[in-house]
């Protein structure tokens, strides 16, 4: 029989491996390995489901006119024909990869990027191209020193997963200089978590050169990862090709609702980005004084340091033993390292007593 085989870049693509469950647990579990909203989502964005979840037979806007309005209203755009809707941030990945590169193209990212932009790349014949991080934070001079004729893409998560670290927006106005012939994709999934002046900031690089596009989530702060619903802005040509080969009602009707009651429902985003801010510095202070290392984040997340993969992994297993679930970061080339989800404050006593425990044991 003649074996169906995928095409050469298919076949060495690996899939995204995500934050997973804790399988065999008894009792309740503390997730803290997704980078979850730990409030869930906004009550308005329930109560938005539930008043569409009737009409769930009949199909969405194919233009999706009223969410994308209400996104550009929200955060401040004046045309709302250059912001496009998507089934999670990482569709866009995808179509802009689709669009923009191919075989015999290179597409860069640094060193501990979100894996999607690798896979992403492959999964499209393009050569992906990991440029080396300093702290394990991007630098401008050596994304730079690895710009070619080829490269067509710079994916550049500011701030950055799973690190947390992100550069200054004096740093990509630099990039997008000096990258006139390169999509550089600005990825703002954790851009709330910095605070709305940053996500101005970010808005208007886009206006401010015709290279740049820049990427949102409904997944994180919103806390509606489950409906998989995320955004970009871009400019006008880039849009008109976007919209060319996106999938006819890609975003569902249940997400187009809860999204736009979400992005309007100011008091519950500041309540949670103020929890995080607040906790996020508690969980850095208590880690480091527990003798693991852990750089300022900006996102909603830690990345201590062990010491050894092999101490990192003995502390993964010893709070899965007390139902912990926090996201080991070996596929990053972080071994030696775990990122911990900042979230309720009796989940983040639990694990850093947990921790604290742990270090005093060994």
């Amino acid at each position: 029989m003649t074996k169906i085989t995928p095409l050469p870049h298919i076949a060495q693509t690996k899939p995204y491996v995500p934050g997973g469950k804790l399988a065999g647990a008894s009792g309740s579990v503390i997730m803290l390995a997704s980078n979850e909203n730990p409030f869930g989502p906004s009550p308005k964005a329930i109560e938005a489901m539930k008043a569409v979840a009737g009409d769930v037979h009949v199909y969405p806007d194919p233009e999706y006119r009223a969410l994308r309005e209400t996104i550009a209203e929200a955060v401040g755009i004046a045309d709302s024909s250059r912001v496009m809707v998507s089934a999670g941030s990482d569709e866009i990945i995808h179509l802009l990869t689709q669009s923009y590169a191919g075989p015999g193209d290179e597409i860069l990212f640094t060193e501990h990027a979100f894996s999607m932009y690798r896979v992403s790349a492959l999964s499209h014949g393009a050569t992906p191209v990991t440029v080396p991080e300093t702290d394990l934070t991007a630098g401008v001079n050596a994304i730079l020193g690895a710009v070619s004729e080829r490269t067509k893409i710079l994916f550049l998560a500011n701030p950055n997963n799973p690190t947390g670290t992100m550069l200054p927006v004096e740093a990509l106005e630099q990039l997008q200089d000096s990258l006139p012939h390169v999509l550089f994709v600005v990825d703002g999934a954790y851009a709330e978590y910095v605070g709305p002046e940053y996500e101005a900031q970010i808005r208007d690089l886009v206006d401010r050169k015709a290279n740049t596009v820049m990427m949102r989530t409904f997944s994180k702060i919103h806390g509606l990862a489950a409906l998989r619903l995320g955004w970009g802005y871009m400019p006008a040509e880039i849009a008109e090709t976007y919209q060319r080969i996106r999938g006819p009602f890609n975003v569902n009707g249940l997400a187009v609702a809860a999204g736009m009651a979400s992005i309007q429902d100011t008091d519950f985003l500041t309540k949670s980005r103020d929890h995080n801010t607040d906790w996020r510095a508690r969980m850095t202070a208590a880690l480091n004084a527990m003798g693991l290392p852990t750089p300022h984040s900006d996102a909603n997340f830690v990345l201590p340091e062990f010491g050894s993969s092999e101490r990192a992994a003995a502390a993964n297993d010893f709070l899965k033993a007390r139902n912990i679930l926090v996201r080991a970061v070996g596929g990053y080339g972080l071994p030696e390292r775990l990122r911990i989800t900042v979230g309720s404050t009796d989940d983040n006593q639990a694990v850093l007593n947990a921790l604290k425990e742990f270090t005093a044991s060994r």
